[in-house]
């Protein structure tokens, strides 16, 4: 009996944690899409996964590429979704069924910066259901971070207090609970069709830091996960293109020495991989009706309005298939 109470604190005090900390999650942690695209890949089957960052998020519509290939086709582009995300993505794809094709969007930026604590990838994984693929991505990434926000999700939105009531608000709605997407709907943005869709912004736009290519920054993790993503898909027998989505013309006639010193570096790299790469910025990938000018993106950066998006799904779709 002396024993059995001995125990009994400790595990009470365990218990209490537990709850608390269920709580906060449920409370501080905002709704995300990438809830919705966990429960699509648990709950359906897909012929071809896009992988990738921001760029590919605002700028492929898999509805697009579903009606003009046949084949359906999920997003799972993220904003601060490197190399080492998508590997661990794509692994949770296949522990349900894996896809015959896989079409990676590249952004050289991700390939010469340092991965840091952002919200997507916080969110991926604690959206990713109990796996092999999760428990190798923690291992693999969530242990080298702030083990606050590991082991405490909602240790990262802990300035969301004043957030509180509208979150658990929209979490206790009937479209959150049947994985709707009515709560993304907002600012002239929202997240349909299996993508995000940004709404024509008129007039100019304020250019931010963009984050470019700089070979001696190299990322040697980007490069090895990378690699790991590419020697996966061909033991599985998945294949594997690489594409880079189109930016401004502003940008591209400011930065061009980047872009070109870029697109050289990966042409090589990816060849040397046995990959095919389709990098949208050359001079011969003109897009019929494609607005290469800045009217056509949110920003300089190359987030596409969803008009452009669709447009350049359509061509992609063709291009690929």
């Amino acid at each position: 009996m002396r024993n059995f109470k001995k125990f009994l604190l400790p595990a009470a005090l365990i218990l209490a944690i537990t709850a608390v900390n269920l709580g906060l999650n449920y409370a501080l942690i905002p709704y995300s899409y990438v809830r919705i695209m966990m429960h699509q890949i648990q709950t359906e089957e897909y012929d071809t996964v896009f992988l990738g960052t921001s760029h590919g998020l605002n700028g492929i519509s898999p509805k697009v590429v579903s009606e003009k290939t046949g084949q359906n086709a999920i997003n799972l582009c993220l904003g601060g979704e490197y190399p080492r995300d998508a590997y661990y993505l794509l692994r949770q794809v296949c522990e349900k069924k894996k896809p015959q094709r896989v079409v990676y969007e590249l952004d050289s930026g991700y390939f010469c910066t340092p991965e840091g604590q952002r919200g997507d990838f916080n969110r991926i994984f604690y959206e990713m259901p109990l796996s092999l693929a999760k428990a190798e991505y923690f291992f693999a990434k969530e242990r080298e971070l702030d083990f606050r926000a590991t082991l405490f999700p909602w240790f990262y939105y802990r300035g969301q207090f004043r957030e509180m009531e509208r979150i658990i608000q929209v979490k206790q709605g009937e479209d959150y609970k049947n994985y709707g997407a009515a709560a993304f709907k907002s600012g002239g943005q929202e997240f349909a069709d299996g993508f995000v869709r940004n709404a024509p912004v008129p007039g100019g736009k304020e250019e931010s830091d963009l984050e470019l290519w700089k070979e001696e920054n190299k990322n040697k993790d980007s490069f090895r996960y990378f690699e790991k993503l590419a020697s996966f898909c061909k033991k599985q027998k998945i294949e594997l293109i690489v594409i880079t989505t189109p930016v401004p013309a502003e940008t591209l006639k400011k930065y061009q020495k980047e872009f070109q010193e870029a697109d050289a570096f990966f042409r090589k790299y990816l060849e040397g991989l046995g990959l095919e790469y389709h990098n949208y910025n050359r001079g011969e990938r003109n897009i019929p009706n494609f607005d290469y000018s800045l009217n056509g993106f949110s920003d300089y950066e190359g987030h596409m309005d969803f008009q452009q998006a669709e447009t350049f799904s359509a061509q992609l779709a063709e291009d690929l298939w």
